[in-house]
């Protein structure tokens, strides 16, 4: 098979892309740095850098020393300086690159430009193209670098109106979203969300599934919620790609309920996300015109030309003038239906624009469409040269054998 773009398909995933986002206190921070421990152990690299956008690593240095890691920090908020760090860990051969809080990260994007242009606060709809499009080099860096990458982020709720019979809507919580920009939980292959519960909350809610109601108040009066209970960390897989954990939870996770999703990677494989340097810019020219937009533009010209060169020989509204032109078009076109010709491919049009000066002298000569037509695109047959002798003989304006259907101009 002669494959230009397509090739045998194999796993280019080779390092692990995470998202977990949670409330407060929910535990995403110890769980990232859990992650971090079990995948340095796996691939024999026990080094951690950490974007720290609110003194977590601080926390967390204990813990990585304790099991034989070296950690390095960056204490920053700044977008500029996450790409810096993400370059630098993997030219420097870091195990393990863990952002906490990615949210900051995005707000700081969005200040900057809103005090680059005084928005104050009140960001247009056309900001955020470009704000997307500076956050989308972060994005490509996150997919393709060679590096194992945790992102933390804060969880926001996701609103939308409930509809009542009589018509009026109430604003209803719907779910849980990274507070980032909107297309963020589409890069990571694995998104946790962190939840912090207690005994008396995980009792509450396995009351509330009983379906006797009697029993279920029964239950409700004799209940005693739990005083000074530990706090229950719950993971709940939302996303996995590899489909071997979507939908389970697992209350204070540790990096074995995570390792089928480590385990399904490529690990020191060739690793490619997605191949950035293959654009489409050769599909717009210098004014952001699209190609099927100048091709367009070509082929409104061409046609003018067309209709220019019909105009000049035959200017009138005359019978004669109108018989003349769709006579031309048939010729030409095989048809005498100018909407038919708009419907004809660009590269036919412009090679028959090519033609139409020597069209317009040899028709002024022969005053018969076909002929000029003829010797315009093929050299003319002896029997068409006329002689000395038939100079002055009168011509007719297009006779039978004069409307030829001409070999194709366009290429197929």
């Amino acid at each position: 098979m002669g494959l230009a773009l397509l090739k045998e398909a194999e796993s280019t995933t080779a390092y692990f892309k995470c998202g977990i986002l949670g409330f407060q206190g929910s535990g995403k921070t110890y769980t990232a740095s859990l992650l971090a421990i079990g995948i340095g152990n796996a691939i024999k690299n026990k080094t951690v850098a950490f974007v720290d956008t609110e003194t977590g690593s601080d926390w967390l240095i204990p813990r990585l020393k304790a099991e034989g890691f070296k950690i390095y920090a960056s204490k920053t908020r700044g977008f500029s300086d996450l790409i810096g760090v993400i370059e630098e860990a993997e030219k420097e051969g870091i195990g393990v690159l863990i952002v906490d809080s990615i949210t900051h990260i995005w707000r700081d994007l969005c200040d900057a430009y809103d005090k680059k242009l005084n928005r104050k606060g009140r960001l247009q709809f056309q900001d955020w193209a470009i704000l997307k499009g500076e956050w989308k080099e972060y994005t490509d860096l996150f997919i393709n670098s060679n590096l194992h990458i945790i992102v933390c982020g804060r969880a926001g709720y996701e609103y939308d109106y409930d509809y009542n019979e009589d018509g009026t809507k109430d604003l209803i919580k719907t779910g849980t979203r990274m507070k980032v920009e909107s297309e963020f939980g589409f890069e990571p292959s694995l998104v946790i969300e962190m939840e912090r519960v207690t005994p008396s909350k995980q009792i509450m809610d396995e009351l509330n599934e009983i379906e006797d109601p009697k029993l279920k108040r029964k239950r409700k009066q004799t209940f005693k919620p739990h005083i000074g209970s530990k706090w229950i960390h719950r993971a709940h897989i939302l996303k996995d790609r590899a489909d071997v954990m979507n939908g389970q939870s697992f209350d204070n996770p540790t990096f074995e309920n995570f390792q089928p999703h480590f385990d399904f990677l490529n690990i020191g494989g060739e690793h490619l996300g997605v191949d950035t340097t293959r654009t489409s810019e050769d599909r717009f020219d210098i004014e952001g015109k699209p190609e099927w937009k100048k091709e367009k533009i070509r082929k409104d010209i061409a046609l003018e030309e067309i209709q220019a060169t019909m105009i000049k020989l035959w200017p009138s509204s005359s019978k004669e003038d109108k018989t003349a032109k769709a006579n031309f078009l048939d010729v030409v076109f095989g048809t005498r239906s100018w909407t038919a010709v708009q419907e004809r491919k660009l590269m036919e049009l412009e090679d028959i624009v090519k033609c139409l000066k020597e069209f317009e002298e040899k028709y002024q000569k022969t005053n018969d469409i076909g002929i000029a037509w003829r010797t315009t695109i093929m050299p003319p047959t002896e029997e068409e040269i006329p002689s000395q002798d038939s100079e002055n003989a009168p011509q007719s304006q297009n006779s039978e054998e004069s409307i030829l259907t001409p070999p194709k101009m366009g290429r197929e």
